[in-house]
C-alpha cells in the first residue's frame, strides 16, 4: 500500500485556519461561469473552489520532484533550493538567502528569503521552527491515499467557512453580481433598458397585483440569444436595483410589486397593533388564566424562546378576533398560524386569501416578523365578523394561498356588552344584538360608535397611568353589568383592547398578583377596592390569596408564563 505526505486540503486546519480567497480563485470562477453561461449559487462556487484547491495540490504533489520540495516550517533549507508553497496556490520559489531568526518568544529558528514565481518582491519564511504551527501539523502526518475525502465530503465538513470567505470576496469584486443567492457575470446578461422596466411597471400597475418574473417576460421582450434562466436573472437583477419595484414573493420564487402601491398598513405596522404592554416572560398566572392565554393566541404574548409549530405542520388554525385587528382589517398571526406556510418566510410578502364559501379571491399581505396579515377589512364587514368572532384559516391548495372562513350560521339575538363613551370615559351597557357565526361570548363586545372609541385610543408610549390603574377603572364598569359584580377575565382583556393594545398575559398577571382581584370560578373575578394597595409577591400568596375577605375563594396554583 502506497503512502505519501498528508495532503493539507484533507485537514481541518487548512480550511478553517489557513484558507483565504486569492486572485487566482476569482479568475477561475469567472472562467467557469463563462463556460456554464448560467447563474450559480455561492455553494456551487465554493465547491468548485475546493475542487480546484484539491486538484492543484494533487498536481503539486505529483510534480514535487520537478518543481521542488513542499515547504515545511520545521525543515532546513539551503540557498538555491526550489520549494513549493501550497498557501500561495502551490507557487514555486527559489531560496535566495538564509539568516538567523530573531524573536526570543520562538526560540532558535532561521529565516529564508524566497523569490516566488510571478512575484517581484521576495518573501521571508521561518525554517527549523521547533514550536507548534498549523502548517507543521497539516503536513507532518501520513495517510492512505485510498481513504482521501472527496471535495464534496470536504465541503460538507468545512464548506461554511469557505462559503463565508468566498462570498465576502465576491461582494468586493466588480466582475460579479448577485441576486437571490445566485452569482453571475454582468457581461453575459442581456441588457435591461429603462424601456423594459417601464413596461414591467405598467403591467403590474394595470393588473394591480404582484407578477412573477416569468409573467413579466411575456411582454418585456429582452434581446434573444440567452437561456431563459439568464433572461429571468437579468430582469430580476434590474428590478431589484430599481426603487419603483419591491419583492413580494417567497425566497427562491420572487414576484414583483410597485412600491407606491403598498398600503400604509403593510408598509409599517399600524399603531393600533403595537402593544402598550406585552408579555416579558416569567409572569405569574393561575392555571385557568394560563389556559385562556393559550386559547386567545394573542401575538403580543409570544416569547421568542417559546416552541412553535414546524412550518407546514398544520392544515388549519382558529383565530379569535380582537378589536384592534377588527378595526384595522388585519389578522393576528402567531407562530402556530404561520406554520400553515412552508419554508423560510421573508419579512413581507403578498398572499391570496380565498373565501372558502364563495371562492372569492382577496389580495393580502403577510408580515411574519410583525405578527399580522393585512387586507381583510372589507371581508370582515361583509360577513359581519364581530369582536370575538372565530375565524378559521386553512392551508391553501396553491402556493401563497390561505383559505379563510367564518361560519355564519343562523342569526341569533342575545344580550351583549356595548361600548360607549361618556364624559371622556369608556363605559358599558347591555344591549340586545343579533349576530351570525361563531364567536367567544366573553370576548363579544359591540363597539358602538368607533369614532368615539378612536377619541379614547391611546398608543404605546402615550399612557401616563399604569396598566393596573387602568384595570381598576375599567373593571367596575364591566362589573356593574353583572348582578354579582363578576367580570370574566377574557371580557376584561377584550375591553382593555378597545382603547389600548395589550396582550392577555400582562392583564392576567395583574389579576394574579393584586389582592384586590379575586377568582370566583369559571373564569370570573371580583374586585375589592379596600385591597387596592395590597400586592402578593410570593407564588404561595398568589395561590392562597390570604388577604381575601371572600369565604368562597377558589385556591388555584400559579405558574410562571413561558416556563411550562
Amino acid at each position: 500500500m502506497a503512502f505519501q505526505q498528508k495532503r493539507r486540503t484533507q485537514t481541518a486546519e487548512y480550511w478553517l485556519d489557513e484558507f483565504a480567497v486569492y486572485k487566482e480563485d476569482i479568475e477561475y470562477l469567472y472562467e467557469w461561469l463563462v463556460e456554464e453561461s448560467e447563474p450559480r449559487t455561492v455553494d456551487e462556487l465554493s465547491l468548485k473552489t475546493m475542487e480546484r484547491r484539491c486538484h492543484r495540490e494533487e498536481e503539486a504533489l505529483s510534480k514535487r520532484n520537478d518543481r521542488g520540495l513542499i515547504y515545511q516550517p520545521q525543515d532546513k533549507y539551503e540557498v538555491g533550493q526550489q520549494l513549493v508553497f501550497p498557501a500561495f496556490d502551490y507557487a514555486a520559489g527559489q531560496v535566495l538567502a538564509v539568516r538567523v531568526g530573531n524573536n526570543p518568544r520562538y526560540g532558535s529558528f532561521r529565516v529564508i528569503q524566497v523569490q516566488l514565481e510571478n512575484e517581484n518582491v521576495p518573501r521571508e519564511f521561518a525554517t527549523e521552527f521547533s514550536l507548534d504551527h498549523p502548517l507543521k501539523r497539516s503536513v507532518a502526518l501520513l495517510e492512505d491515499s485510498a481513504n482521501l475525502l472527496s471535495p464534496k465530503q470536504l465541503y460538507e465538513r468545512y464548506g461554511q467557512n469557505v462559503r463565508e470567505r468566498l462570498q465576502d470576496a465576491l461582494l468586493h469584486s466588480e466582475d460579479f453580481v448577485h441576486f437571490n443567492g445566485h452569482w453571475f457575470l454582468p457581461g453575459l446578461m442581456p441588457e435591461v433598458t429603462p424601456f423594459h422596466l417601464n413596461i414591467a411597471e405598467a403591467m403590474i400597475d394595470e393588473r394591480g397585483q404582484s407578477l412573477a418574473t416569468s409573467q413579466l417576460l411575456e411582454e418585456v421582450q429582452l434581446p434573444p440569444g440567452s437561456k431563459t434562466s439568464v433572461r429571468v436573472y437579468a430582469l430580476d437583477y434590474a428590478l431589484s436595483r430599481d426603487p419603483r419595484f419591491v419583492r413580494a414573493g417567497l425566497p427562491g420564487q420572487p414576484s414583483w410589486y410597485l412600491d407606491n402601491l403598498i398600503p400604509a398598513g403593510v408598509r409599517q405596522k399600524p399603531t393600533r397593533l403595537r402593544p402598550m404592554y406585552k408579555a416579558q416572560g416569567d409572569e405569574w398566572l393561575n392555571r385557568e388564566l394560563y389556559d385562556f392565554v393559550m386559547e386567545l393566541g394573542d401575538e403580543a404574548d409570544e416569547l421568542g424562546r417559546m416552541p412553535a409549530a414546524m412550518p407546514g405542520s398544520l392544515d388549519s388554525v382558529q383565530i379569535l378576533l380582537t378589536y384592534p385587528h377588527r378595526r384595522e382589517g388585519t389578522l393576528p398571526l402567531t407562530t402556530r398560524a404561520l406554520s400553515l406556510l412552508s419554508g423560510k418566510l421573508p419579512e413581507r410578502f403578498m398572499v391570496t386569501f380565498l373565501d372558502r364559501p364563495n371562492r372569492e379571491k382577496i389580495t393580502g399581505w403577510v408580515m411574519p416578523t410583525a405578527g399580522y396579515a393585512w387586507g381583510l377589512d372589507e371581508w370582515y364587514h361583509r360577513h359581519g365578523v364581530p369582536i370575538g368572532g372565530l375565524v378559521e384559516l386553512h392551508r391553501g391548495d396553491a402556493l401563497l394561498t390561505l383559505c379563510i372562513d367564518y361560519d355564519e350560521g343562523k342569526r341569533k339575538a342575545e344580550w351583549v356588552k356595548e361600548a360607549k363613551v361618556f364624559n371622556g370615559r369608556l363605559t358599558f351597557s347591555m344591549q340586545r344584538k343579533a349576530y351570525t357565526g361563531r364567536y367567544d361570548r366573553h370576548l363579544l363586545i359591540d363597539e358602538g360608535r368607533v369614532d368615539q372609541l378612536d377619541g379614547l385610543w391611546t398608543n404605546a408610549g402615550e399612557e401616563t397611568r399604569s396598566l393596573f390603574e387602568y384595570l381598576t377603572e375599567i373593571f367596575p364598569e364591566l362589573a356593574k353589568l353583572s348582578g354579582q359584580g363578576l367580570v370574566h377575565a377574557k371580557a376584561l382583556y377584550s375591553a382593555v383592547n378597545l382603547t389600548r393594545r395589550c396582550g392577555a398575559v400582562p392583564i392576567f398577571a395583574e389579576l394574579t398578583r393584586r389582592a384586590c382581584f379575586d377568582p370566583v370560578g369559571d373564569g370570573n373575578w371580583v374586585y375589592d377596592e379596600s385591597l387596592r394597595n395590597v400586592t402578593y409577591n410570593a407564588s404561595e400568596e398568589m395561590s392562597r390569596r390570604p388577604s381575601s375577605r371572600r369565604q368562597d375563594l377558589i385556591v388555584d396554583r400559579v405558574y410562571q408564563y413561558g416556563r411550562q
